[in-house]
């Protein structure tokens, strides 16, 4: 038993200690951010997209995400209309070696700022 403690002790301390693969952040860090030259990737569909977005986002749908081509270390925030799409993406990234990655908590329905249609 002490053996499986030890065991179960030594993973959970790794998975703690472990890279945090991106930061989910609120609207005024997120403006922050890109005010600082950061990517705004909405992973929403072309159609959704269409119809609005934050200012000077670029739209890759998150079936496309693979296609990203930034450098490894270029600041990214990712959103969607409610946060699941982008978490799923900024993990997509994550696993692509993106190491500087943003997850807009609640999406576009929490954005405070100013949208295009």
């Amino acid at each position: 038993m002490k053996k499986i403690f030890s065991i179960l002790l030594i993973c959970f301390l790794i998975t703690a200690c472990g890279d945090k693969l991106y930061e989910t952040i609120d609207t005024n860090r997120a403006i922050d951010i890109i005010n600082n030259g950061a990517v705004l990737i909405d992973v929403r569909t072309p159609d959704e997209f269409s119809r609005e977005h934050i200012t000077n986002a670029v739209n890759i749908p998150l079936d496309q995400i693979d296609s990203v081509s930034y450098d490894l270390s270029t600041p990214i925030i990712v959103y969607c209309q409610t946060g699941v799409r982008s978490k799923e993406a900024v993990e997509k990234l994550s696993e692509m070696g993106y190491n500087n990655l943003y997850n807009l908590d609640g999406g576009l329905l929490n954005w405070g700022g100013s949208l295009e249609e």
